[in-house]
């Protein structure tokens, strides 16, 4: 999945693959059917690990609007782990390839669509505290953080200083108001 992430699908050859999982060209093919489906599952994995992660962090805080505040601000830092590439691999793929791949757009869409229901669950919650106005709707709220995020990410990426980074995070949280 890293190599993916970092590289993306074209940038990405079999012996890339084959060095980083320390396998032979045989046993990538035996176990995963091709280069295509390992990508595939690389999506699925991040899906369910990443960005299920953090929709677990969210649905556990016990103020969703700081949990909201907290995940826009993580963009803010390097990257939590060494070696993970910056950025989220479901934008980089939606940017990339899922324009000229219905597997990979199904994919994309599905974990795009998981970071919608995960920031709505959590902005319904913060409006039943009255910690954001109950007038504005859920669902185009989560589908505007997601958005902000997914911007936030690509600016990282761009090196934007720090204080236009702050500056995006302050106006998106003050959207919530």
């Amino acid at each position: 999945m890293h190599v993916f992430w970092a590289r993306g699908y074209d940038g990405t050859s079999l012996c890339d693959l084959m060095e980083a999982m320390g396998i032979s060209k045989s046993s990538l093919y035996e176990t995963f059917g091709s280069k295509h489906d390992l990508f595939l599952a690389s999506l699925d994995h991040y899906r369910a690990n990443v960005t299920g992660l953090l929709a677990a962090k969210l649905a556990a805080a016990e103020s969703p609007r700081a949990a909201i505040a907290e995940a826009l601000s993580l963009v803010l830092e390097p990257s939590p782990k060494p070696g993970q590439p910056q950025g989220c691999f479901i934008g980089r793929c939606a940017v990339e390839i899922a324009g000229r791949d219905l597997a990979a757009a199904a994919r994309v869409a599905s974990g795009m669509e998981h970071m919608v229901s995960a920031f709505h669950d959590t902005v319904a919650r913060a409006q039943a505290l009255g910690e954001i106005p109950a007038k504005h709707d859920a669902r185009a709220l989560a589908r505007y953080l997601v958005s902000s995020l997914n911007g936030l990410r690509v600016m990282a990426e761009a090196k934007a200083d720090r204080a236009a980074l702050e500056d995006v995070v302050r106006l998106t949280l003050a959207a919530l108001d």
